[in-house]
């Protein structure tokens, strides 16, 4: 069974003491290709170096939402948030990532979050689309694909997409609703379902709406667990393929199969 996990956070730190165990499991259960997200400057280049000693993990480059406004964010004073963020200046980063183009797979991820309080007002909202709209830009002009981060968000993110004539898309654990899930389906993108399906029924509903051939597997390891209160890891994409199998009536090497192609289809792999 050839599995990928398309959306990985491997330069977690809780993965810092057994990152050559994950690999190997991700491997055992038939793992073929893991792709690391990085999220702003310094996890982007983290993300480089892992691929680089890993033959299996590939690199999407990213500028999650909430880092690329660092500035705006500590001018507030935020307490809020669940780990530091560094300033960055967005421009030089897009242009780092440019001429890094060759490197990466994807960019991603990124997107819009609205889930803080911080972007609960119009103007940080705005700044947030902007940047958005910066990077799927680049991602047009160098011709990789976008993997989309939009929580509390979903139709903001669905609608500058659609403004950019965005095609190569990957919605990454989309919690929208059935009518944007169908939205993104009609745009032919497609969408990562996360291992934490096993949990939670969103994703099963997701699954049931989707054609098999615009679903991928991701974990976004080490968040999302099948398991609460778990770390999760690569190798779990093997929940996900189980329950979509569940869901639409197929077997497992069946769909898993299927995915790999998906896969194989959007990102540019090596033989």
């Amino acid at each position: 069974m050839d599995l990928v996990d398309v959306h990985a956070h491997l330069e977690h730190k809780r993965f810092e003491k057994d990152l050559d165990s994950v690999i190997e499991r991700f491997k055992e259960a038939g793992g073929k290709f893991i792709i690391e997200s990085g999220v702003n400057p310094a996890t982007n280049r983290v993300a480089l170096k892992i691929a680089e000693k890993y033959d299996c993990v590939k690199v999407s480059f990213g500028l999650y939402p909430i880092d690329a406004l660092a500035q705006e964010i500590k001018a507030g004073e935020s307490e809020g948030f669940l780990r530091s963020i560094e300033e960055f200046d967005v421009d030089e980063e897009l242009a780092w990532i440019e001429a890094h183009a060759d490197k990466c797979v994807a960019i991603g991820e990124v997107g819009l979050d609205y889930n803080w309080k911080e972007f609960q007002t119009d103007e940080m909202r705005e700044k947030q689309k902007e940047v958005f709209r910066k990077v799927l830009k680049l991602a047009k002009k160098i011709d990789k694909p976008v993997v989309i981060h939009s929580r509390k968000a979903e139709e903001d993110a669905i609608e500058i997409l659609e403004e950019l004539g965005m095609e190569k898309v990957i919605m990454h654990c989309f919690n929208g609703k059935k009518s944007l899930i169908r939205r993104g389906v009609e745009n032919g993108w497609s969408f990562s379902v996360p291992a934490v399906i096993a949990r939670l029924q969103h994703f099963e509903t997701l699954v049931g709406i989707v054609p098999l051939e615009q679903l991928l597997t991701e974990t976004d390891a080490p968040y999302l667990s099948p398991v609460a209160g778990e770390r999760n890891e690569s190798a779990n994409v093997a929940v996900t393929i189980g329950k979509i199998a569940e869901i639409k009536g197929l077997d497992g090497d069946e769909v898993a199969e299927k995915i790999f192609e998906n896969t194989r289809g959007l990102f540019i792999f090596p033989a």
